[in-house]
């Protein structure tokens, strides 16, 4: 399947097309099978996604917290011409934003000794950073840049190694979670094949391949007190070599 069928399928799940786009789309979906499967996927992840999702309270008195800022904000903005004052809210929220990721982070579930999440969640995760406009949070090629960043918003430091001359290219970092539980997802790129590396602390990993599952392979080992695991749709062999040498360096 093309990325821009991809695209097309996520924009029509989605509603975004307008009703003759969707109306053309669907007389593509009865007579594709590969893109008929496509939506069945995509809308089988996406039960999974409302099945386990899990809901936070934000902290007792952000609400009331954020409306005091808004308030002694106002007379402000209202001098402001309409440009800068849209400019001046983006700010804003871009900035409450930065602070509310790593301040609910500490609120979810930490990993109980030996937890390990299901192959098929993790599989999952990796599809829906691949249909999404970007697969990490940080992009960087530095592993000077990534390291600093995944540390700062999570209780641990994983090793992020410069793979390059091995063929194996750094393109950025994100932060994720499973099952509740906050990761850290290290981004590879192996020609145009993307593989991701979720990384939680563990003191029981989870070690060896897996069995495909549509196309895709997942390698796990641990490291230095963590858990990783590596997946991609990159060919068996190859997976397991960069397992291997992000074992090594890690």
């Amino acid at each position: 399947m093309s990325r821009d069928d991809e695209l097309r399928l996520h924009a029509y799940l989605d509603g975004e097309l307008s009703a003759t786009e969707s109306s053309d789309f669907e007389r593509r979906l009865v007579a594709d099978a590969e893109l008929r499967q496509g939506l069945s996927d995509l809308r089988a992840i996406g039960e999974r996604i409302r099945a386990q999702a899990r809901y936070y309270e934000a902290p007792a008195g952000l609400h009331e917290r954020v409306l005091r800022q808004v308030r002694r904000a106002e007379p402000r903005s209202r001098r402001l011409p309409p440009f800068w004052g849209l400019l001046a809210a983006g700010v804003a929220c871009a900035a409450l934003a930065a602070w509310l990721v790593p301040a609910l982070l500490p609120m979810m579930q930490a990993q109980p000794p030996g937890w390990q999440p299901s192959v098929q969640e993790v599989l999952d995760d990796h599809l829906r950073a691949l249909l999404g406009p970007n697969p990490v949070d940080v992009a960087s090629s530095d592993h000077h840049t990534v390291k600093p960043w995944l540390s700062a918003h999570l209780g641990f430091s994983p090793a992020v190694p410069d793979l390059s001359q091995q063929g194996f290219e750094l393109i950025g970092g994100r932060l994720d979670v499973l099952d509740a539980k906050p990761v850290a997802v290290l981004v590879y790129k192996r020609r145009q094949h993307v593989i991701s590396v979720f990384i939680w602390p563990s003191e029981h990993p989870g070690t060896g391949p897996t069995e495909p599952r549509r196309g895709y392979n997942m390698v796990r080992w641990g490291a230095a007190g963590l858990s990783y695991w590596a997946v991609s749709d990159l060919n068996a062999a190859e997976l397991r070599d960069f397992g291997a040498l992000l074992s090594s360096n890690s």
